[in-house]
Formats: C-alpha cells, structure tokens, sequence
C-alpha cells in the first residue's frame, strides 16, 4: 500500500485542518489504494514513524506550505533523511512546498476571479432579494442545508470517549445500550467512573495521544481544554474517523439529538440541529409530561 501524508503548520483552533478535506477526498477518489492522511510539523515525527511501522510500499510527503522557509528548507528535509536511515527498505518522496509548484500562481489567480465573481452574484441576489436566500450564518461559517437524521448501529464498533469529567460520564452512559466497544481516554475520570462494569467499558488513564484512534470508528470529545479538542477533532479527520464535539457542534460531523424511549420500541428525538441545546432540552420535557404516558401505553398494545 502507498501512502501520502500532508504536512501542515500546527493549530490548537478547532476545525483549523477542514480545508483538507476536500484534497483528501479527491486524492482518495483520484488514487484508489492509496493511503491518504495529515499530520502538522509538531507531529509529522511521530506520525511518520508509525506510518513507516505499518503496512506501506512507499510514502509521499505533502508540505501544505506557501513559503519555503526553515520548515521546509531544513527541519523537514532533515528530519526524513533521519527517517529514511531509520527505514532503508521504504522509499520516502518529499515534494516541494506549495508555494514552489508551478501551478500554483494559475490556481491563486482562479480563486481571486472565482471569488470576485461570486461577490458580484451575492451583491446582485442582495439589491434584488434584499439578502442572500437560504444561507444561514452560524458560528462564522455559512450552512445551506440542515443535518441528515440517523441512527447508527453501533454494535461492535470501536468508539472513543476522549475525557474523564461529568460530560464524558453522561455520553459514555449514552453508548452503553448501543453495543459500541467503549473506550475512554483521560489523565483523571470522574469517581462515577468506577461505577462502570470494566468489561464494557475499557479506561485509559493517560492524556490523549493520536495512538488512542487506532482502530476508531467514531470519537466524542468531552474535555475542557481547547488545545486537546483541536487536536483529537484534527487528528480524527486525517484519520477520516466521525468526530463529536460536544464544545463545539460546528467542528463536529454530526451532533446527538435529545432521545426519549417509551418501552423497547419507540424512542423519539427531539433536534435544534445543535443550535438550541436549551430549546431541546424544554421540548424533551414538554413531550415526556404531556405524552409520555400515552407513547408508553401505545409501546405495550402494540405488536413488534
């Protein structure tokens, strides 16, 4: 298997790595087999050397770089050679910095036309309509469509907890219906923690490091430091891994709407699309005392 890893500057804001996704995606779909992942300078040490552990005919090394600075003149070059002696049987491709690829200057030049057409439509769609239709503006960022509700089967599946306080104690609590292999990572756990039957739920009591995603499906972040959510949330994706923030929905692929069961068989959601939690969280209530009783009743007349 070939392997390419991007290499980019390290970032503790959250979401800091979403514009890979998109290269990511299309490098995946361009080069079928390919082992396509992201690292930053911080971490490109470790991370390559557990790539060049693994099961990889060659790698190919992407400095997601403008300027060819100290980076990537003299730590990365050194670095790889360090590695490349480390693992002769592995041939290492270190490609130039962005900033030196021919193509670049034509790619800069179509995105500052595209953009400044694009303003022009915007402006257009304004003086005409008023604003700009079916754009909602969120956190910054600009979403035109809604969340897709599912549910997921879990069972079985490789689903990380990264966090030990109250907040990781509710989701963990979340997961164990599902069947999930529960794993949860942190330096110190709430002392309901120890309430948990250890055979369903596997404790890691150490801080965070990208080796916990080995094998993940699905990760939630429940900490209260920025740093280590940026980092879990990054290193996910470049892993291509589901990722929930529970800090954060915006950073996240998806949110946990409020569930009620009525018996075994009926469960009801109640989605602000992680806008309002408050609001969820007065509608769960409003359903619970108004028809509980009834879904709960109509849950044991039924046949299933």
């Amino acid at each position: 298997m070939k392997a390419i890893l991007i290499i980019a500057h390290h970032c503790i804001l959250p979401g800091a790595y979403k514009g890979f996704e998109e290269i990511l995606d299309k490098l995946h779909h361009d080069l079928p087999g390919t082992r396509v992942a992201s690292t930053s300078l911080l971490d490109l040490e470790n991370d390559l050397r557990t790539l060049l552990r693994e099961d990889v005919e060659s790698v190919t090394l992407l400095p997601y770089l403008l300027l060819n600075g100290q980076h990537s003149k003299n730590d990365v070059p050194k670095m790889v050679a360090h590695l490349q002696a480390e693992f002769p049987q592995i041939p290492i491709t270190l490609l130039p910095c962005l900033g030196d690829w021919k193509e670049f200057a034509d790619m800069v030049v179509t995105g500052v036309r595209n953009a400044q057409q694009e303003k022009n439509v915007q402006r257009d769609c304004f003086v005409e309509h008023g604003s700009p239709r079916n754009v909602k503006h969120l956190g910054g960022n600009a979403i035109t469509s809604s969340l897709f509700s599912i549910e997921l089967n879990l069972e079985g599946r490789n689903v990380l907890v990264v966090g030990g306080g109250r907040i990781a104690l509710r989701k963990v609590k979340t997961l164990l219906p599902t069947g999930a292999r529960i794993t949860v990572v942190a330096p110190q756990f709430d002392p309901e923690f120890d309430s948990l039957d250890r055979k369903t739920v596997v404790m890691k009591n150490h801080p965070y490091e990208p080796l916990d995603l080995r094998g993940i499906f699905m990760v939630f972040i429940c900490t209260d430091q920025p740093a280590v959510n940026a980092q879990v949330s990054n290193d996910a994706r470049a892993r291509r891994i589901l990722v929930n923030n529970a800090c954060d929905y915006l950073d996240g692929d998806f949110i946990v709407p409020a569930r009620m069961d009525f018996g075994e068989n009926i469960a009801v959601t109640v989605s602000t699309q992680g806008r309002a939690p408050s609001l969820a969280k007065k509608l769960k209530q409003k359903i619970q005392a108004e028809w509980g009783d009834e879904l709960a009743d109509l849950e044991k007349k039924s046949q299933f």
